[in-house]
């Protein structure tokens, strides 16, 4: 199973840890199915759970939510994206460019430097 960067513009380190992991243990021992999300989206009848309800409660409750999200993803309608940066607040959202549902990967240094600067 060939993996398919699904990133605008790669970079170079991206394609060198998609090609490492192809070569890797993990790789060699996934047991995912591959036809999993297709299958989800065909049978699950709610595949787009709104959490913003959920959010602003914790929010209100005194717990900060944080948000990041790949601009390329999709999941999500932009009245979403802004609704929920709305809920986090500026200086808890991200919107990471040239990357998908796996951000963590497709950007993995800005996704990083996110998460570090939210820690501090």
């Amino acid at each position: 199973m060939k993996i398919i960067l699904k990133c605008l513009n790669p970079l170079q380190n991206l394609k060198k840890l998609y090609a490492d992991y192809e070569t890797g243990e993990f790789f060699k021992t996934n047991i995912r199915n591959k036809n999993a999300p297709l299958l989800f989206y065909q049978n699950e009848k709610q595949n787009n759970i709104d959490s913003r309800p959920f959010l602003k409660k914790i929010k209100a409750e005194g717990v900060p939510v944080f948000a990041i999200y790949g601009k390329q993803d999709g999941i999500f309608s932009s009245a979403q994206i802004q609704s929920i940066k709305n809920i986090a607040g500026a200086d808890h959202f991200a919107l990471l460019d040239n990357c998908s549902h796996y951000l963590f990967v497709d950007q993995q240094d800005e996704f990083l430097s996110n998460i570090k600067k939210w820690l501090k």
